[in-house]
């Protein structure tokens, strides 16, 4: 049997870690879009049950107030925001 210097041994098990850590570094890159994405979506879906709560209320010939603006703006701001920041987000 050929015995192979330590150094050797050593730099042919470095050679076989790479790709490890490279998958490593892969995976955890995709846990992290992940948990990122989960997070819009929670907040997405949040936000339209606030919406739809918010249209839910409103009744046929009900003036619309100064109020009901600034929240419709600002349902629609926090939409806008979100969906923006989501992955492959469309203007």
């Amino acid at each position: 049997m050929d015995e192979k210097p330590i150094k050797d041994i050593l730099l042919d098990i470095q050679r076989q870690l790479i790709p490890i850590t490279e998958l490593s570094v892969e995976i955890v890159t995709q846990a992290e879009l992940q948990s990122y994405t989960e997070n819009l979506y929670d907040q997405l879906v949040t936000l339209a049950y606030e919406g739809m709560d918010f249209l839910g209320q409103v009744q046929s010939g009900e003036v619309v107030s100064d109020e009901w603006i600034e929240k419709r703006d600002d349902l629609l701001n926090r939409a806008r925001h979100l969906l923006l920041d989501a992955p492959n987000a469309r203007p």
